[in-house]
């Protein structure tokens, strides 16, 4: 089994390793302009480097997590813009890393965000709706030959099989990253296997594997602990965690404090392969998982 890292949580190193303003927690709008690309190439520097340092493989996630339907609408953006918009992020994303680490071994992850930032069961999308909804972003990332695409941040099973049923209809390798409460649980009140089973069930286990982001270390190991079953361990592929409990909130753990305790969520799933960041998450927090995974 080869591990491998990612790249960290681009929105906030963005706004405070980088300095820039991000209208609506969006980092697509800087693809538009000249400074906002460079401001991209010096958040994904580091990440790159360090991966061709230690020749650790890498997943580099493009900055479309904001770039569908609803939040484009809000940033000014119809659909034919968003769709230049997410094939322009897979180019960026690829000639960057290939200029800045030529000898690198990238992964271009399409990244598809959730619809609502909240769980609402008023405002929940049944799968077929989350597929409708999604379908455009996802044939524009596989259209543009990102390597794989993952629905991030994902709140409920429902929209997980939606952006699966998506990427099978698109034939573009799948993940799905579901976010977890300090619970362990997902917004919805459901175990992270439960969750599992009902994106297997319902798309014929068409996702290439299941990973955990946007919550603490300490969130992680109480969903990953809550699945007796050797099935669902089987599934689940990485863990992309914040620094802080609170998501971007607070000072968050130190790189090596958080890479030990990210590490030592192998022993709850032992095929845990993908290790990286999200919210609140830099080149030392990535440079210290690289450490320990030799």
């Amino acid at each position: 089994m080869t591990r491998m890292i990612t790249d960290g949580g681009i929105e906030t190193e963005l706004e405070e390793r980088l300095g820039q303003e991000l209208s609506e927690f969006a980092a697509y709008p800087l693809l538009e302009t000249a400074t906002g690309r460079e401001a991209l190439r010096e958040y994904f520097r580091p990440y790159v480097a360090l991966a061709e340092t230690t020749g650790t493989s890498i997943v580099l996630d493009t900055p479309t997590w904001r770039a569908n339907a609803d939040w484009g609408g809000v940033l000014g953006d119809d659909a034919e813009a968003l769709a230049q918009i997410n094939a322009d992020a897979v180019a960026f994303v690829r000639t960057t890393a290939e200029a800045f680490a030529p000898e690198a071994d990238g992964i271009v992850n399409g990244c598809v965000g959730p619809r609502f930032d909240e769980f609402d069961a008023a405002t929940r999308m049944s799968p077929e709706e989350a597929e409708f909804y999604h379908a455009p972003q996802v044939a524009a990332l596989a259209e543009a030959g990102a390597d794989r695409v993952t629905s991030v941040t994902t709140l409920d099973a429902a929209e997980a099989i939606g952006v699966v049923r998506a990427a099978v209809a698109a034939r573009v390798p799948v993940y799905v990253s579901f976010t977890v409460g300090e619970d362990g649980m997902l917004a919805d009140g459901s175990t992270l296997e439960s969750a599992i089973r009902a994106v297997d069930e319902a798309t014929d286990t068409a996702a290439s594997g299941f990973l955990i982001n946007c919550a603490h270390p300490a969130a992680a190991a109480l969903a990953l602990a809550n699945a007796p079953a050797a099935g669902a361990l089987d599934r689940r592929v990485g863990v992309r965690l914040n620094a802080a409990h609170e998501g971007d909130e607070g000072p968050g753990d130190a790189p090596e404090e958080r890479a030990v305790a990210t590490l030592a969520l192998a022993e709850l799933a032992p095929n845990l392969a993908v290790f990286g960041g999200c919210c609140g998450t830099g080149p030392a927090h990535i440079g210290a998982l690289a450490g320990l995974l030799g």
